[in-house]
């Protein structure tokens, strides 16, 4: 624009450095010129200098403008200029953004959100229909506060169904251990009787039996001495020596009798104990298993009111009254707000020069406004898809006051 101003001005001087020489007041023309020159026929010098002077710059074609509109485009031309180059410096000034420098990581204050550092989700331990809900977000609950509660009907007949369950196994292992006592005081009575009573068992005993024997060797010694002095015959002699061999082999015979009935009675006793045993240990784990049941409803039954695992303040409850809910779903989110984090973006080249534990200056929104000091907790080592890394930031909060989501902004200081 300045270089068609300077073009239209020197254009004006030349056009009246023309008109002054052809004028006749100017000066009068060369000898002999006249018979060569046509006359020129123009206007009064001095109205045609005015207009001359007076008439704006004009370009073919275009519209006639004066030298103050010219100046004034070129102000406006300058101005829009400056303000396009304002916009484009600020657009390139680093804000935590992928365009930023990484020579100035340190002097660049990056924009981040807050949240906390810690969120605790309440799950539903089983399948059941939301009943009540005793909290709402922003509330501060403690440990083992009821939250909301479960539709428990079919938990409270799961626990009625198990506790009769258990109150028959108990029942059958006690009447089992009755009888079991029962049947060995009556063991003790027979055994004890039959010690008292003499029978004609006794003869076939191993003592009866071994004295039987001594008399017999008694008897026939006699015989023997008699026969040799000739006072009793050779028939009676045998007949001394036929009870000596009976009495003998009765007395073997009793030995083995009384070993096989005393290892007889030995395992039948423990074919009885052992029976005994199994059947006690069938019914003591009928029981145990009774008792498992019994404790799982009511777990069931207990898991329908949902309580705080913590105290925090609740986050979320993404619940309504009514909703049927499957095993797992979340119930309800509680957040621990005396430590919180700021996530801020940081650009890719400048990733390189933080470090986990690094310190780092935390600008709050609060009021009045307040700065906090924090460290580095972690780096996401992944980009995002404007090529920047999620950095977390973690700072104390003694004032429980911050909200999450709340914006800030965050100076990484030097190592």
């Amino acid at each position: 624009m300045s270089q068609i101003f300077e073009a239209l001005s020197v254009a004006r001087h030349r056009g009246v450095d023309k008109l002054k020489l052809l004028s006749p007041e100017w000066g009068e023309p060369a000898e002999g010129s006249s018979k060569l020159l046509p006359t020129v026929v123009v206007p009064s010098n001095a109205d045609l200098l005015d207009r001359l002077e007076n008439h704006p710059a004009q370009l073919p074609g275009k519209t006639n403008l004066s030298h103050k509109k010219i100046r004034n485009y070129l102000i406006l031309a300058f101005f829009v200029t400056g303000l396009v180059l304002l916009g484009t410096s600020h657009a390139w000034r680093p804000h935590g953004s992928a365009f930023a420098d990484s020579q100035s990581i340190y002097g660049v204050t990056f924009e981040g959100t807050v949240r906390p550092a810690s969120e605790i989700r309440i799950t539903a331990e089983s399948t059941g229909t939301v009943s009540n809900i005793s909290v709402k977000v922003g509330d501060t609950v403690q440990e083992g506060q009821q939250l909301l509660g479960m539709d428990d009907r079919d938990a409270q007949l799961t626990v009625k169904q198990a506790s009769i369950e258990l109150e028959v196994a108990e029942t059958k292992l006690d009447r089992f251990r009755l009888q079991l006592a029962d049947a060995d005081a009556r063991v003790a009575i027979s055994q004890r009787q039959e010690q008292l009573v003499p029978t004609r068992q006794w003869r076939d005993s191993p003592e009866r039996a071994a004295a039987a024997y001594d008399q017999a060797i008694v008897n026939y010694s006699r015989a023997k001495k008699l026969f040799d002095a000739g006072l009793i015959a050779q028939q009676e002699l045998d007949a001394r020596g036929t009870e000596l061999r009976i009495a003998r082999d009765d007395l073997e015979n009793a030995k083995q009798l009384a070993v096989v009935s005393t290892k007889l009675a030995r395992d039948q006793a423990d074919q009885a104990n052992l029976q005994a045993k199994v059947r006690r240990e069938e019914l003591q784990e009928q029981l145990r298993q009774a008792q498992v049941n019994y404790e799982r409803a009511k777990q069931q039954a207990d898991a329908t009111v949902v309580r705080a695992t913590t105290a925090g303040v609740v986050s979320e409850i993404p619940v309504r009254l009514g909703d049927r809910i499957p095993g797992g779903a979340v119930l309800a989110r509680l957040a621990k707000l005396d430590r919180m984090i700021a996530e801020v973006p940081v650009a890719a080249q400048m990733i390189s020069g933080l470090r986990v534990g690094q310190s780092a200056q935390v600008g709050l929104s609060s009021l009045p406004p307040r700065k906090v000091e924090g460290r580095i907790r972690a780096i996401n080592p992944l980009p995002s898809q404007n090529m920047t890394h999620i950095v977390e930031v973690e700072f104390d909060n003694p004032t429980l006051l911050l909200v999450a989501g709340q914006p800030a902004e965050v100076r990484f200081m030097k190592p």
